[in-house]
């Protein structure tokens, strides 16, 4: 193993939205650790951070605080409110070919 391989984590996640127009939207994901192939699926991101806790303190992350605290603050929210609208658009226009 590599330096660079011991002192890094790498993750994948992914997030994907279920229900639809007659349902509620229920937004999901999946959270999976590259070196170890360990898989978890959550329903919020808290569940991300609990996750990811062990596999950063192994490499010395002990306090990663400061990341979550990036991850929830207010003034990121209008970014997924955008991306929910673009998405709405989409499926609006998805509808509308497949019906014509």
């Amino acid at each position: 193993m590599s330096l660079s391989e011991e002192k890094s984590s790498s993750f994948i996640v992914r997030v994907w939205r279920e229900g639809g127009s007659t349902t509620k939207v229920e937004w999901r994901g999946s959270i999976e650790h590259v070196q170890t192939g360990k898989k978890s699926y959550f329903q919020d991101l808290k569940s991300i951070q609990t996750f990811m806790k062990p596999y950063l303190a192994a490499i010395g992350i002990e306090t990663p605080e400061h990341f979550w605290e990036l991850m929830t603050d207010p003034s990121m929210q209008p970014l997924v409110e955008n991306l929910d609208a673009k998405s709405d658009s989409v499926t609006k226009k998805i509808s509308k070919h497949k019906s014509s």
